[in-house]
């Protein structure tokens, strides 16, 4: 689910872009800290996975060769202080990621690897996803009908089917990182879009999370923000 509009690619899309990586011999860095964190829909193949079995490799055999090097993070299921991630990939590949790493910062501290090795190997890790899994989504659809009951009709947004965000589109024209300020003076607060995009554009854009906040903040904050958002819109209907 991609960080900030919470999309993902269909597995026909998946399966055209691992293929057309192959033919030019492109590599593919998927980075999927949200993955384990779906409510609803299908569980999708990652682009790693079908690379893998484009090549005849089986489950059990070594990661030897292929254009998909596969990263995962424990910060948005585990600890987000632990900051600590795996990668799976060629073992070339892997062996040179970590001269980098040791290069950067010797390595990251024993004690969180630790921890996290051992939480998803006795089984802990997988019995937490599926607890955040009902939380979160909980939280999802509490959002979500609070906006569609508060929020301007002029507003459009996404209903992500996983991940943490809700991307929010007010009409063009309107800048959400001015809108910001008066929507911490009645404390209450979102991300502005522009910042996401690397060429320019998002203005009008603006990211919400409902992953932190207990659901009566949810409410709170989303009435809080709608009243902004309609005084906002107001002098042009």
């Amino acid at each position: 689910f991609q960080n900030p509009s919470g999309v993902t690619l269909t597995l026909e899309r998946r399966k055209e872009i691992v293929e057309i990586a192959a033919v030019y011999n492109v590599p593919i860095i998927e980075d999927d800290p949200y993955g384990p964190l779906r409510y609803e829909g299908e569980e999708l193949t990652p682009l790693f996975v079908l690379d893998q079995q484009r090549l005849g490799v089986r489950d059990e055999d070594p990661v030897e060769v292929g254009n998909v090097i596969f990263t995962e993070s424990f910060s948005k299921t585990l600890a987000p202080g632990f900051r600590v991630a795996f990668v799976v990939g060629p073992v070339e590949v892997i062996h040179a990621l970590t001269q980098a790493k040791q290069g950067v910062d010797l390595h990251t501290s024993s004690f969180t690897q630790m921890v996290a090795t051992y939480a998803a190997r006795d089984g802990f890790l997988q019995q937490h996803i599926d607890h955040l899994r009902g939380v979160y989504k909980a939280r999802r659809d509490l959002m979500l009908r609070l906006m569609e009951e508060h929020f301007p009709a002029a507003l459009k947004w996404n209903r992500p089917q996983g991940g943490l965000f809700i991307w929010v589109e007010m009409p063009e024209g309107f800048n959400t990182t001015d809108l910001l300020a008066k929507a911490v003076e009645q404390q209450v607060a979102f991300v502005p879009g522009a910042p996401f995009f690397a060429n320019g554009g998002g203005e009008n854009i603006f990211r919400l999370n409902f992953s932190n906040a207990t659901e009566a903040q949810i409410e709170t904050g989303i009435k809080r923000l709608a009243e902004v958002l309609k005084a906002e819109l107001a002098p042009v209907g």
